[in-house]
């Protein structure tokens, strides 16, 4: 009886990533919840404000995105909306100290800001995978800079179907791009009841929780490939892979930067070596890409541009790359001017 949150100081929703059914929960929350309540969303990656403006008292509303699997998951994504209260974002971040979370306020966009970034990461593995690359080759290539698990595990263990569902509710929202075969594969294997782990099957065959490698992947890769006119390769080199997942990611997070969405780098990095498995020695994305160079990162971005065409421009540089690389500057303690 959802009458029993009425005395509530906090509820958080988490039903799965569909619009309207958490616009449905946001309202009844609204008119259930007492006067002064906080009421949060665990969306992943749906935008904040609808939810608050469906709730009918949006200052009172608030992002909480929890990592699977919550319980072990350090990382706290606290998405400010528009009409977010300052005393309720202060209250959530505090709470999030009393659980034991590590805490990183985001404003709203899609994904916010990890989820954000690793859309380019997946879009750009589902990519290599049509190419002829092996889920195993493509996971191999981050695993060595000492990820704790590829992209293609990661997705396997948190569902599939859960990934699929945020690009076809993005869809729904106008926000993907006119490309046809835009992350295809994900929606394929959602299509064909491949979710992952628990289903025995996505982009591996499960033995138990043991990844296998799985030629009906390669099969249903392939058959996307020629229905979206995409030429298959031997071998992709490891160079190759790493630099096509995780330059695109560092190029949206120059624009998270720009847009103010997050505060600053070392925000990005808490975010990634919190809630992706990104390895601490290296310090997040953001260090690592100025260990690298920008300069380096924006010449290879361009030069993937050329390579593979850059029709929607997934490979052009932001402007704060380009800056950064023309001045040698670091997007470590960069802060707009």
């Amino acid at each position: 009886d959802d009458a029993s949150l009425a005395d509530c100081d906090l509820v958080i929703e988490a039903v799965f990533e569909d619009m309207d059914l958490k616009k449905q929960v946001m309202l009844r929350l609204g008119q259930v919840c007492k006067p002064g309540a906080i009421m949060a969303t665990n969306t992943s990656t749906l935008d904040v404000d609808v939810l608050a403006i469906a709730s009918g008292r949006p200052v009172e509303v608030v992002g909480m995105h929890f990592f699977s699997p919550a319980n072990v998951m350090r990382l706290l994504e606290v998405v400010r909306g528009a009409r977010t209260s300052p005393d309720v974002l202060a209250t959530v971040m505090h709470l999030a100290r009393t659980i034991g979370k590590v805490a990183v306020v985001s404003g709203v966009c899609y994904g916010f800001i990890g989820n954000r970034m690793a859309e380019p990461y997946m879009r750009e593995t589902e990519a290599l995978i049509l190419e002829g690359a092996q889920p195993a080759d493509v996971d191999r290539a981050v695993e060595a800079i000492g990820m704790a698990m590829g992209p293609c595990r990661m997705l396997d263990m948190a569902g599939v179907d859960v990934g699929a569902k945020t690009v076809i509710e993005y869809a729904k929202a106008g926000g993907l791009p006119p490309d046809e075969s835009y992350r295809v594969l994900s929606r394929r294997l959602f299509e064909l009841g491949r979710f992952g782990q628990k289903a025995g099957a996505g982009y591996y065959r499960y033995e138990g929780r043991t990844p296998v490698a799985d030629s009906e992947t390669q099969r249903i890769a392939s058959e996307l490939a020629v229905r979206h006119g995409i030429q298959r390769r031997v071998s992709i080199s490891q160079e190759e892979t790493f630099e096509r997942l995780f330059y695109p990611m560092v190029n949206e997070a120059a624009r998270i930067l720009e847009e103010g969405i997050a505060y600053r780098a070392a925000d990005i990095d808490v975010i990634w070596t919190s809630g992706y498995g990104f390895p601490d020695h290296r310090g997040g994305p953001m260090f690592l890409a100025d260990e690298i160079g920008i300069a380096r990162i924006v010449e290879r971005l361009e030069h993937y541009g050329r390579a593979h065409g850059n029709t929607f421009g997934y490979w052009t540089p932001s402007p704060l790359l380009v800056e950064l690389a023309r001045t040698g500057g670091r997007l470590s303690g960069w802060k707009p001017a």
